[in-house]
């Protein structure tokens, strides 16, 4: 997990010990809450205190336009995820990919929906690419 983002590995109450009791949380303030990395956060602080118009600047955006921005960066990484997905079982179609795709399709259990076998293999295909060093053309 990257240093900012919503903790969902927090249990949902924390366990009691004679010396301190702790309240359970809901499940909306575990949403709330934020891991922080404190290598990034002493990083994220250097930057900041380096760039204080770009703070400034920051600050004064209108919270809609800064909701917005987000879910463009988060938006374009969720295309450019499937537009790699989509590579990847073009390069598994091809008829000399066929050994690999069958041997992959063995490992994926038979139960699964259809639509989630298919992305199984595909996330193999990716692994086998990765570990691999293959290139696709």
């Amino acid at each position: 997990m990257h240093g900012y983002g919503a903790n969902a590995e927090t249990p949902c109450a924390k366990i009691a010990t004679p010396m301190a009791i702790a309240k359970s949380k809901t499940t909306e303030q575990m949403a709330r809450e934020f891991k922080i990395n404190p290598e990034i956060d002493t990083k994220l602080n250097a930057f900041m205190k380096a760039e204080p118009g770009l703070v400034k600047f920051v600050q004064e955006i209108p919270r809609e336009q800064l909701e917005r921005k987000f879910l463009l960066r988060k938006m374009q990484d969720q295309e450019q995820r499937q537009g790699y997905d989509t590579k990847v079982r073009t390069w598994l179609d091809k008829p000399e990919q066929a050994d690999l795709k069958k041997s992959l399709m063995t490992t994926v259990s038979p139960n699964m929906k259809p639509e989630k076998q298919d992305q199984a293999i595909v996330n193999q295909a990716k692994n086998y690419l990765r570990n691999t060093g293959i290139k696709m053309s």
